[in-house]
């Protein structure tokens, strides 16, 4: 007789919902250890089986990346799936950006991240994959400082490294031109938006947040100059580094390895450790204790998914292997 799920984990609090069903803070009850719960109600939800295979197949492919959210397994329970990840209970970079006066991060803590999301991104890209909603929010910080990838629902796999997709996929603020021009785009996509997460975790917003018009933003972007942070923003080596991301022609914007080999990325390839992020988790923890509120430092916008959601799970993958759609 196989064993039950509820035999193997305990479910504690909720800590999110959304539609694509629930996810819970749980117990591993044989060692103890804490994990994310995501649960989905297949008499309810759209899911079906076919969907979550190819997603845990995607998961089961990412168990070895660096800094990528790891799968633990996938089990029935009568009609409800239960996906085991595990739960970074720092949080995501966008929740610990509000515990400032601003909502930004200090460049010693942005330089770390950039350089852990930029090994996570090398593996994903040689592997086929394109993450394609890279943002703060999806960048999650365990308790012991180490930086996390998750949410990959719209990930998509490429069957060759030569594939390219024209699927409008992704959060419009951080959308490289390409994707908003419904053009042919690669793992290019993913450096142009890791350039608006930079921007978005030094000034505290992303760049055009007043337009809350998703459909007339899309529109826009492949219009629009490559944003850039002005003297003051950042470091002259940051605000170099940054270009580098945001070209307007992808074959212009450098792979993640060859950021790696920047001279800003150089300087901090070996140093700090990730351990410095813990004094992140530390501020956030302080600032919740002397009365922050979980709500946006700049109250929430229309494109902001929940971000409690966020930090804990993935949402549902949307990526076809045989027919690249």
């Amino acid at each position: 007789m196989a064993t039950s799920v509820h035999q193997l984990y305990r479910r504690l609090e909720t800590i999110g919902r959304g539609a694509y069903g629930s996810v819970h803070k749980g117990i591993e009850i044989a060692t103890g250890n804490v994990v994310a719960l995501k649960i989905i109600n297949l008499d309810t939800e759209d899911d079906d089986v076919a969907d979550i295979q190819r997603e845990v197949a995607l998961l089961t492919q990412l168990r070895d990346a660096p800094n990528v959210t790891q799968y633990y397994g996938c089990f029935l329970d009568g009609p409800r799936v239960w996906i085991v990840m595990e739960l970074a209970q720092g949080g995501s970079v966008r929740t610990l950006m509000k515990a400032t006066k601003d909502g930004t991060i200090e460049e010693r803590y942005v330089s770390v991240i950039i350089r852990e999301v930029l090994f996570a991104l090398g593996y994903l890209h040689k592997s086929g994959i394109i993450h394609r909603d890279l943002k703060a929010a999806n960048i999650l910080i365990t308790a012991a400082g180490k930086v996390m990838i998750c949410d990959f629902g719209v990930s998509a796999l490429l069957v060759t490294a030569s594939s390219k997709r024209n699927t409008l996929v992704g959060t419009p603020h951080w959308m490289a031109p390409e994707v908003a021009h419904a053009s042919a785009y690669d793992a290019k996509a993913d450096i142009w938006s890791l350039g608006i997460m930079i921007y978005e975790m030094v000034t505290g917003n992303v760049p055009n947040a007043h337009i809350m018009d998703q459909a007339k933003l899309i529109q826009m972007l492949p219009r629009m100059k490559p944003p850039r942070l002005t003297e003051g923003e950042g470091s002259k080596e940051l605000r170099e580094f940054l270009v580098h991301c945001l070209r307007e022609s992808p074959n212009d914007r450098l792979s993640a390895d060859d950021l790696l080999k920047t001279k800003y990325m150089k300087t901090f390839i070996k140093s700090p450790p990730v351990t410095i992020l813990k004094e992140l988790i530390i501020r956030y923890e302080a600032w919740l204790s002397t009365g922050g509120s979980r709500a946006s430092v700049a109250g929430p916008l229309s494109w902001e998914e929940d971000e409690e959601r966020e930090c804990v799970t993935m949402s549902k993958c949307w990526f076809d292997v045989s027919t690249g759609c």
